[in-house]
């Protein structure tokens, strides 16, 4: 088990992406702190990890808040008396925590901008705020957020959404550097399209043009991020910091023929 006694803390760790993460940090010996405002599927995801052989806490937090990312943090050492992985996933353009439509920038509203900004860009800084200084003082630690193709190479409708996972880049790159002296890696994995149930109901027209600009030819599994983050913060890439993993099956490489 490549993760045996470690505790992971991972926000979002009931949605589609978050659960695979969260369970496959379990299967490697990790005990998981789950972090997510959907109590319901939290409890399931806890009776899943559970049947997997590991430990887990479900922590109702809403992350964009400052005083509920550290409330997170408490909750885990009291339970497990150490975090040495964090999982920045909660996130998204869509959803219940954002509710006004994607549209283009020059006549989307002022509201949605600051809902995307506070929960892709700001929650993940009060959740590496929240854990560095324990880090810090037990000089070890792995923190990987989940940014976006769309802080590569942009997403129409998407302005706001794509500034703030691009600032997640910089905050990886910055963060890495000057956390590097106390044994913490700082890492980020930008996902392409991934083929949630979310997606297919959302925009099930568009499947086959998206699909059609991949190289790979499909769309992205929520498995296959998993697999990136639990890369990045095991043994395996203890020599990787400052990076940004792109899991896109090829979309970033642009059009065929070029």
């Amino acid at each position: 088990m490549r993760l045996k006694d470690r505790v992971a803390v991972v926000t979002g760790g009931a949605g589609a992406i978050g659960g695979e993460i969260t369970k496959l940090l379990a299967r490697e010996g990790a005990r998981i702190v789950i972090a997510d405002v959907n109590t319901e599927d939290s409890g399931k995801l806890v009776a899943e990890v559970k049947a997997l052989g590991s430990e887990a806490l479900a922590v109702n937090a809403d992350v964009i808040e400052i005083d509920q990312a550290g409330k997170m943090v408490e909750e885990a050492l009291a339970r497990f008396n150490q975090i040495d992985i964090l999982v920045n996933v909660a996130g998204g353009s869509t959803g219940p925590s954002i509710k006004t439509k994607m549209d283009f920038f020059a006549r989307s509203e002022k509201t949605r901008g600051e809902e995307i900004l506070r929960l892709n860009l700001l929650a993940p800084l009060n959740c590496a705020r929240a854990v560095i200084n324990h880090m810090m003082e037990r000089r070890r630690g792995a923190i990987v957020s989940i940014s976006s193709t769309a802080g590569v190479i942009g997403m129409m409708k998407g302005v706001e959404y794509s500034a703030a996972k691009a600032g997640i880049v910089g905050m990886t790159i910055t963060l890495a550097k000057e956390a590097a002296e106390y044994g913490i890696r700082v890492n980020c994995v930008s996902p392409g399209i991934v083929g949630t149930e979310r997606v297919f109901k959302m925009a099930p027209d568009r499947i086959p043009q998206w699909e059609k600009g991949i190289k790979l030819g499909r769309l992205c599994q929520p498995e296959e991020i998993a697999s990136a983050v639990l890369f990045l913060v095991s043994d395996e890439s203890s020599y990787i910091t400052g990076q940004n993993i792109i899991v896109d099956g090829g979309l970033c490489l642009g059009p065929e023929g070029y």
